[in-house]
């Protein structure tokens, strides 16, 4: 009897990884070089030019327009289409059938505008919490009842 092979992303804006659930087996197990990174770096060291001036309509008063886009959220935008890529090339060589995603809301939503329609139909389901942090043990024990049978 063959086994479903369930990936489950753990993820958050700065820190993936990948694990294995096969339905037979109790726990998950982490895949080898599933673990994704991306430094996160100060602000000053992402943004290279200095803010525009305006002045005050009243006054002699100058100050710094904001920028409309925050750069840490670039780069958790850029990291999290990466994985979604790297995902997408897993699903389209078959290595899992079906795939589990746990993120916090935010993190969920970047992925989800990630995926692409072949990656989308194995998402078997979607787990808004933030447990980037926490040992295999734990996400398994939190997640077991939403994982395939």
């Amino acid at each position: 009897m063959k086994q479903n092979r369930t990936w489950i992303v753990v993820a958050d804006g700065a820190k993936a990884r990948i694990l294995l659930y096969k339905p037979l087996q109790k726990g998950l197990q982490q895949l080898p070089d599933s673990e994704f990174h991306h430094a996160h770096q100060p602000t000053h060291d992402l943004v290279t030019e200095r803010q525009p001036r305006v002045h005050d309509s009243i006054g002699h008063a100058r100050h710094a327009v904001e920028s409309r886009s925050d750069p840490h959220d670039q780069r958790e935008t850029q990291f999290l289409g990466r994985l979604a890529a790297h995902l997408d090339g897993a699903e389209q060589r078959g290595e899992f059938e079906h795939l589990v995603v746990v993120a916090p809301a935010t993190a969920m939503g970047e992925l989800r505008k990630a995926f692409g329609p072949h990656l989308k139909k194995r998402l078997f389901a979607e787990i808004v919490h933030d447990y980037a942090h926490q040992s295999n043990d734990y996400v398994y024990q939190h997640i077991k009842d939403s994982l395939p049978l």
